[in-house]
């Protein structure tokens, strides 16, 4: 039998209430943070960590426009297949193998190859990213023009960005998504960890994703 909790979209970052409180669930998080505690989670306990890098919780909790008490990351994860329906929020852990594409996972975090317009691209799913984000500025030119849209994520804090709509293609699937273009300092995370998009809660609200964090496989079903 397969095991879910409810979640919520807060200001555009995936959350669910737990006993110690909201924790954000972020799949584009390599570790998850907060105070030194361990939390229970669809069946797995995870000890969440102070700091990742240079990035501290206390900084990302002070930052967030919302009450979080901590984040988890992909390292909960590990050994699980997870069932996103963030439509209907739900989030399941699966007892059963899914069909999908095999791609390499950036630092735990899922990938999925898409292209729009004449572009391939390599596109990582983050439902700690509000948006979905684009790297490059030649990619966006497949798109229309839709003004500029305040955004936040959490390593990053708020900022203004440009938007453009564009038709995002995933094997024989297709649908519109809005595209943030990349501000530089995310552009440059971007460019290290070798991804071209960040595909973000916007595009799990359209779509059923079930993710094997072990074996590397993503299926989705697009709406």
């Amino acid at each position: 039998m397969s095991e879910s909790i409810e979640v919520v979209v807060r200001e555009g970052i995936l959350c669910a209430d737990f006993d110690e409180g909201c924790l954000i669930i972020d799949t584009g998080s390599p570790v998850s943070l907060g105070p030194d505690i361990p939390v229970r989670m669809l069946g797995s306990v995870v000890q969440l960590n102070s700091s990742f890098g240079s990035y501290a919780w206390t900084e990302i909790q002070d930052s967030l426009p919302f009450d979080a008490v901590g984040l988890i990351g992909v390292d909960a994860f590990s050994d699980a297949v997870l069932g996103f329906d963030v439509a209907n929020n739900t989030l399941a852990r699966l007892d059963v193998s899914i069909d999908g594409y095999e791609t390499a996972f950036v630092m735990g975090s899922p990938v999925v190859h898409c292209q729009i317009g004449e572009d391939r691209l390599s596109c990582v799913l983050d439902t700690g990213a509000g948006l979905s984000y684009l790297r490059s500025n030649e990619t966006a030119v497949f798109g229309q023009v839709l003004g500029k849209q305040h955004d936040f994520h959490p390593m990053l804090g708020t900022f203004e960005i440009q938007t453009v709509a564009c038709t995002l293609v995933v094997g024989d699937q297709s649908l519109t998504e809005t595209f943030g273009i990349a501000t530089a300092e995310l552009s440059q995370l971007m460019d290290t960890a070798n991804v071209d998009a960040i595909l973000g809660t916007t595009f799990f609200q359209q779509s059923l994703i079930e993710i094997d964090f072990q074996n590397e496989i993503v299926g989705m079903t697009l709406e």
